[in-house]
């Protein structure tokens, strides 16, 4: 996990998810990725994926994003020169973890745990990129870019789809920032907005989740060359969930 940009985030371990029930919740991602939780607990499971874990939580943790870095002591420090304040480390099946002041980054929900493996190379899904809704971005991109240190690689306004997007290396995946253009800029938080993994086969996926019962729109071309994509329609995935793949 190579790091992203100038600060101390390595790249992003894993995405908490809160979920209302956890069985059902567990049984959905284990229809979507083909596999098990790789740590399942009375509140808590893990999947481990190609290149980060999924942590789905139930009545324990906001939805929100860990990052890896090297030394939390160091990189908490860091942060807080910058802005952004810790807190006190909370103890998890997997790591540690400290939570970042949600007040400090636009109401978002961000932790750092101790770099490790996060994924599982035997999977064949990773995560493609995470997807934040903003208010403001400009304040956005001081927030990731500035402070985190996370590398713009990105950003452009396209009218036709009405959006601002930009796009944050991290580690080896994408943040990307979305702003709708005719609301303008406000004052409301952010917000983790959806997840878009990728697949080697995705007209096999489209297949198999349409078979297995999720809703799904139809395939579609998407904006990267010669890219495919879907959407899951409906709640099942807790958060607006895409698949995208050649």
């Amino acid at each position: 996990m190579a790091p992203g940009g100038t600060g101390p985030i390595l790249g992003l371990d894993h995405v908490i998810l809160a979920v209302p029930r956890l069985d059902a919740a567990v049984a959905a991602y284990e229809l979507l990725f083909e596999r098990g939780p790789a740590v399942r607990g009375e509140s808590r499971a893990r999947f481990a994926l190609a290149n980060v874990g999924l942590v789905l939580t139930e009545g324990e943790a906001p939805t929100g994003l860990a990052f890896a870095v090297t030394e939390a002591g160091s990189a908490l420090r860091l942060l807080e020169r910058r802005g952004l304040r810790g807190s006190p480390a909370q103890p998890r099946q997997e790591a540690q973890a400290w939570p970042l002041d949600p007040a400090a980054a636009r109401g978002l929900h961000f932790r750092l745990t101790a770099a490790g493996p996060a994924g599982d190379a035997a999977s064949a899904i990773r995560l493609d990129h995470a997807v934040i809704r903003s208010a403001d971005p400009e304040r956005t991109l001081a927030l990731l870019g500035g402070r985190l240190g996370l590398d713009l690689r990105l950003d452009r306004s396209n009218p036709d789809w009405g959006t601002r997007l930009l796009f944050f290396r991290c580690g080896d995946l994408v943040i990307e920032v979305s702003h709708d253009l005719k609301s303008g800029i406000g004052d409301g938080p952010d917000s983790l907005w959806g997840l878009t993994w990728r697949v080697p086969d995705v007209a096999a996926s489209h297949a198999r989740l349409g078979a297995a019962g999720f809703s799904v729109s139809p395939l579609r071309t998407g904006r990267k060359p010669g890219t495919r994509l879907f959407t899951l329609r409906g709640d099942a995935a807790g958060l607006p969930t895409a698949f995208i793949g050649a």
